[in-house]
């Protein structure tokens, strides 16, 4: 923690003060933002006019292979009143196009310009699917020298970087080139669904329970109808007669179709259906209910208002496996005030839910038009919040610490399935490198204790939103003008994503050099001392990959479980499979051939509601409940159900290899890198020679995506069972 309020986004009145706004450190008491600027539109906005050069050193250059930097000072005119106000998020760019850098005030912008080397290399990216993506991203992509095909390149040659605003099925018809990079995942937009997501983690929550506590009991309807009464029926035993329930569909979203219960007659239509295309044909299917104990104990501050987060983490890779952090993100307030749910109030969700496309259409809700407005408002930055919260005498350094954990286990649940998607989309390619901005929503509870709500795969990242007109609600129409806080988190967030997957992060915040032979001014003091950290920070493996390496753990049953799927086609596994799976591991003494049917019955009524087994076999989590049965029959001696996976994965490997499966195709590879940190190659049979550094430059030649088309052999690969 410790990145400061930018100035690239507060021109006009900059922040005087250098204090830290993250978590545990800001001062709320900085200087507003004006919301309104001012540009003539006959007279284009040049860089000449706004900044002038003052000073210009060179450094010595030292060798021919690595050219020096020029280091230009450049000093900020006085702005002139300019007739048009500038409101809607379309003259965004011209606010933001000319500001300095963050954490560089508006005195001393001294700007390092990219050595030759690099200017040589040009990057593009191709921003013709980002759609409402596309201003921050053209903004961030031109703020780094990075060219945008917002049509697509014309000559038809791969770009460097691919963005999407969500997962598209043709991807890999799209991105062909395997030196691209591409902003998905394929897959997740179904792996962050709500039912998807509990079921990663109810997985893992039967192997590390106190690990994975940090998210709400769930049941899944109508299959877990008859196990939620039993459990309401025996709290009630337990003199536990107040309880609360959410009730969410799976496919919704902004908030709509969520309600409260108090007891299970009030469960509305759980046989609920709906049309849906499969394949070239349409099926009738059971619309999925999740109903999740509610958190009736939330903490609040002064204003009595609930509130959460959103956290933003980034996945940079999944060979080698990398997950990072944003150091910014955002705190979402309800628009009246929280009392527990009761009988009175159950109903009235602007009091319950945090949703902001619910809230915004109370006549309650605050925007914010300066940064010192959102210490108030209804969106506020995760800094301000964790600043307020400290000034309570919540200790934010550990929330801070149990949120990134939080983070990083809950990818370690879903990373099995992006394995498996990954190996199908890209079945018969090498495949580009993907990585996510990924959304997290944690609630604090009284007592400090963090809680999972949802995982969103498509976070927002406009920069703007919409208020009234004066004197009218929104419902009756409103301007869209921009909004200081999405530009606060969001800007640097894209960014940096961007310099992360282009190997750039290291260069861009490199700020001090050595000045042999010079006199170093006021300005070259300035920038030193107010050198500038990432944005995103990786927290997984170099951070907490010592807390939470031993749950890097379901990915060995995903390595035997796609030696029994059709990749190419699907991936589930069929009745077939599963039988071939108990033949050739030599588990027919604990589950017999014949009664295989049986089992996938039971297990797909658990998954689906559905007690008619359908073709389309059982997903991967399903196929875990079907390991967790054989394992507890076959090494029943063992004391927990852990040991008991360990032993039958180790089972199975040892059996698969007489069939002629390479070991190697079982498990991940770990990799010592040459910064002294282990690398971590979730799909072994992608992997490169050599491998990246910290922040992904190329070393010795290697391919920037680890993706060849074929090695004649794998590192040194460590298996920890």
């Amino acid at each position: 923690m410790g990145c400061k309020i930018s100035t690239e986004f507060c021109a006009d009145n900059p922040v005087a003060s250098t204090s830290k706004v993250h978590p545990s450190d800001l001062a709320t008491s900085s200087l507003p933002i004006k919301p309104v600027e001012f540009y003539d539109p006959s007279q284009p906005v040049n860089n000449d006019q706004i900044f002038r050069k003052v000073s210009l050193t060179k450094k010595e250059s030292k060798e021919k292979e690595t050219p020096s930097n020029r280091r230009i000072s450049l000093q900020v005119e006085p702005r002139k009143n300019l007739p048009l106000p500038l409101t809607r998020s379309s003259s965004l760019s011209s606010i933001m196009e000319n500001r300095p850098p963050s954490g560089i005030s508006n005195s001393s912008y001294t700007r390092i310009q990219r050595s030759k080397n690099t200017a040589s290399r040009r990057f593009t990216i191709d921003t013709s699917r980002a759609k409402s993506n596309q201003f921050v991203v053209s903004l961030c992509a031109k703020k780094i020298g990075i060219i945008e095909y917002p049509e697509g390149r014309p000559d038809k040659q791969p770009s460097d970087v691919y963005w999407h605003n969500v997962v598209l099925s043709d991807m890999n018809k799209i991105v062909t080139s395997p030196h691209s990079k591409v902003n998905k995942f394929p897959g997740m937009t179904e792996l962050a669904k709500k039912i998807s997501l509990t079921h990663a983690i109810s997985s893992m929550q039967k192997l590390f329970p106190d690990e994975y506590a940090f998210y709400p009991k769930s049941w899944f309807l109508p299959a877990h109808l008859t196990d939620f009464h039993t459990y309401y029926r025996k709290s009630q035993a337990a003199g536990k007669m107040e309880m609360w329930f959410i009730v969410k569909p799976d496919e919704g979203a902004q908030g709509t179709g969520i309600y409260l219960i108090s007891n299970p007659r009030q469960i509305r239509d759980v046989n609920q259906q709906q049309l849906v295309q499969v394949g070239f044909a349409l099926e009738i299917v059971n619309l999925s209910i999740i109903l999740q104990e509610y958190i009736a104990d939330p903490m609040l501050m002064g204003d009595k208002l609930k509130f959460d987060f959103r956290v933003y983490g980034v996945i940079k890779s999944i060979n080698p496996l990398s997950i990072y952090v944003a150091r910014e993100g955002m705190a979402r307030f309800c628009t009246e005030k929280y009392e527990k749910p009761d009988s009175s109030n159950f109903k009235n969700l602007y009091a319950h839910l945090t949703n902001y496309s619910l809230n915004k259409a109370n006549e309650a809700y605050v925007h914010s038009n300066t940064l010192q407005d959102q210490t108030k408002g209804s969106k506020r930055l995760l800094s301000t919040v964790f600043h307020q919260l400290e000034s309570r005498g919540i200790k934010t350094k550990k929330l801070w610490h149990d949120i990134k954990l939080i983070l990083v286990k809950t990818t370690l649940a879903m990373l099995p399935e992006i394995m498996l998607h990954y190996e199908h989309h890209f079945y018969d390619s090498p495949g580009p490198q993907c990585f996510q901005i990924m959304g997290f929503d944690v609630m604090i509870r009284d007592d400090g204790t963090p809680i999972l709500l949802e995982v969103n795969a498509a976070p927002s990242l406009t920069a703007d939103h919409i208020v009234p007109y004066p004197g009218r609600s929104l419902t009756e129409g409103g301007q869209r003008v921009r909004s200081i806080v999405d530009e606060v988190i969001k800007m640097p967030l894209v960014r940096d994503t961007l310099l992360l997957v282009l190997g750039l992060m290291e260069e861009e915040y490199q700020t001090t050099h050595s000045l042999k032979g010079e006199t170093k001014s006021l300005d070259d003091f300035q920038t030193i001392k107010q050198k500038r950290k990432p944005h995103l920070s990786e927290i997984f493996p170099t951070r907490y990959g010592a807390h939470s390496g031993h749950l890097l753990f379901l990915d060995k049953a995903m390595y035997i479980y796609m030696q029994f799927v059709q990749l190419r086609n699907n991936v589930n596994i069929t009745g077939a499979g599963l039988k071939q799976f108990v033949r050739k591991c030599n588990l027919a003494d604990v589950m017999p051939i014949a009664q295989v049917d049986v089992k996938v019955a039971e297990i797909n009524y658990y998954f689906t509601g559905d007690r008619q087994t359908s073709g389309n076999g059982l997903p991967f989590h399903a196929f875990l409940m079907f390991l967790f049965f054989v394992a507890e029959k076959k090494f029943h001696m063992e004391s927990d159900l852990l040991a008991k996976v360990q032993r039958l994965l180790s089972f199975c490997d040892m059996s698969l290899r007489h069939y002629g499966v390479r070991s190697a195709r079982l498990r991940r590879a770990e990799v010592d890198s040459t910064i002294g940190n282990v690398e971590i190659y979730m799909l072994p049979s992608r992997m490169a020679r050599n491998r990246s550094g910290r922040y992904g430059r190329k070393e010795n030649g290697m391919d920037a995506n680890n993706n060849p088309n074929s090695f004649s052999h794998l590192p040194r690969i460590t298996e920890r069972l």
